[in-house]
């Protein structure tokens, strides 16, 4: 898989993600295309100088800032790795995502969960975008440092969250519960849907309970991933 952009390249690198090759266009300079330089000299990472021309058959090149890099697809874990995880001091926050097929949304969803100190985000093997090189770039690397688990059955996968005591609270505009008044200090699973669509009826059907954003404007809903960004900011507020 190719990631591109200098930022989201250097969090891969400081994540420790398993990179094969970088590639850069002829000419670009920068602080941040030095620092790439330097941790590939200090891995041992083959770097390659191309022309405008040859760079640009690396494919989604528009918002590379002149930097691709070939890294292994993103490893994803199993539910029970990502149930493992545990904080101390911290109950369990997990984000599942359900129906979110544009991968500009699922980034900027990630993105947003590792800056919210979500511990791990939950992915359907289907109705959801895969992590592509879109994913990663509109993540800003945050791809690279949230555990992600893909599941085959989402309705599956929380009803095993139930049993492991982690409160499910779905977001939705005509939610009953108000996110302002809504307890974050305690086991939960946010479950955020798809533009439109939003989730599906079986997940809704599971969720505890439905939580919703106060609106004080003209427009009656969100963007997903502003949603749920407010949602996590809110979530992680009450636990300070």
């Amino acid at each position: 898989m190719y990631i591109y952009g200098r930022n989201p390249i250097i969090e891969a690198f400081r994540a420790g993600k398993s990179i094969a090759k970088v590639f850069f266009r002829f000419g670009v300079r920068g602080s941040s295309v030095e620092e790439v330089k330097r941790y590939a000299r200090e891995r041992g990472i083959a770097t390659v100088v191309l022309s405008k021309q040859k760079f640009d058959r690396l494919g989604n090149t528009a918002d590379s800032q002149g930097i691709v890099a070939l890294i292994e697809e993103a490893r994803l874990l199993r539910l029970d790795e990502l149930l493992a995880i545990r904080h101390e001091q911290d109950p369990a926050f997990f984000v599942a995502i359900d129906n979110v097929t544009d991968p500009r949304n699922l980034g900027a969803i990630i993105r947003s969960a590792e800056c919210a100190g979500v511990h791990g985000v939950i992915l359907p093997q289907h109705a959801s975008s895969p992590i592509t090189d879109v994913v990663v770039k509109t993540s800003a690397g945050a791809v690279s440092h949230t555990p992600i688990a893909r599941v085959a059955n989402l309705h599956q996968a929380l009803e095993r969250l139930k049993h492991e005591q982690i409160l499910l609270a779905g977001l939705d505009a005509d939610g009953d519960v108000d996110l302002l008044a809504f307890d974050g200090f305690q086991a939960i699973c946010l479950i955020i849907g798809g533009e439109g669509q939003g989730m599906r009826r079986l997940t809704r059907d599971t969720c505890d309970l439905m939580l919703r954003i106060p609106m004080w404007g003209n427009v009656s809903s969100l963007n997903a991933s502003v949603a749920a960004a407010l949602a996590m900011y809110e979530v992680r507020r009450k636990r300070m």
